[in-house]
């Protein structure tokens, strides 16, 4: 596909304030990039709405600037990661898709008659799930409720796991989201950068083993002679410098500023 779609109000929409809010200019860079990426590839052959590129080339065509803590590749992986949190794209088995583009397809978009019919089948396959029959929806969805119950029964001790997502330059850092999340809000999002390579770097060196990640990274952070932890009380966040409004993930969104654990502009 050559074009596609792109509402003027777009900016507006929360999710996308909300990226823009944590990561600049960057996270709006980013989304809207992978989505030409995405559509650019979509042909006859190809109605998968999948994002082939990887983060080392995203960052390269959009000459992503990282930090002296972040690579640029890993901030490209980081805003990845929030985007999909916001449900913006879709990830399954570390493969990223975007079904919503769907959406924003029209046969008005190709001169191929082919390629129009693959559309006009697609978008009606689409919004017949979209719009599906009540009695086919309520099926499923009991059909979910009753392989939920099962499984709780088969396991009524255990909670169902969130998946673990691999960090570093080698991957073995296994952390999900939630943990990534709330050691970001604990020490800021550098300093974990910071501990996830020492960590990841020490189990590539010397084959160290743990069951829990979370736990093993708290424990190298006690013994770490790098960056300090700040200095803010937990219940109280640190204030932007130059406005004085309390930050959100060390980011003012009254400055639109982004800043380290030293409270220093990156």
């Amino acid at each position: 596909m050559q074009w596609f779609k792109h509402d003027t109000d777009a900016a507006t929409d929360a999710k996308i304030k909300k990226l823009v809010m944590r990561y600049g200019a960057d996270g709006y860079a980013i989304y809207f990039h992978c989505i030409e990426l995405i559509v650019g590839n979509v042909s006859e052959h190809n109605i998968t709405f999948e994002l082939e590129h990887d983060a080392e080339i995203i960052a390269d065509n959009l000459k992503i600037q990282g930090t002296s803590d972040t690579s640029p590749v890993d901030r490209v992986n980081q805003i990845m990661r929030y985007i999909v949190s916001l449900g913006l794209f879709e990830e399954n088995n570390g493969h990223i898709f975007c079904y919503k583009i769907l959406k924003r397809l029209d046969s008005s978009m190709t001169s191929s008659a082919k390629m129009r019919a693959i559309i006009t089948s697609a978008k009606q396959s689409h919004d017949k799930v979209m719009i599906s029959h009540d009695s086919v929806m309520q099926e499923e969805n009991r059909i979910d409720e009753k392989r939920e119950e099962e499984k709780r029964k088969e396991t009524p001790d255990k909670p169902a796991k969130s998946p673990k997502h691999k960090h570093g330059e080698y991957k073995h850092v296994l952390l999900t989201s939630d943990e990534y999340l709330r050691l970001c809000e604990e020490w800021g999002e550098p300093e974990l950068l910071r501990m996830i390579k020492e960590l990841d770097e020490g189990i590539e060196a010397k084959g160290y083993k743990y069951k829990n990640h979370n736990l093993a990274i708290r424990e190298w952070k006690k013994n770490s002679r790098g960056t300090p932890i700040p200095k803010h009380s937990l219940k109280e966040a640190p204030k932007c410098p130059k406005c004085g409004k309390k930050l959100s993930a060390l980011f003012c969104d009254n400055c639109m500023i982004q800043f380290n654990s030293q409270l220093e502009e990156l």
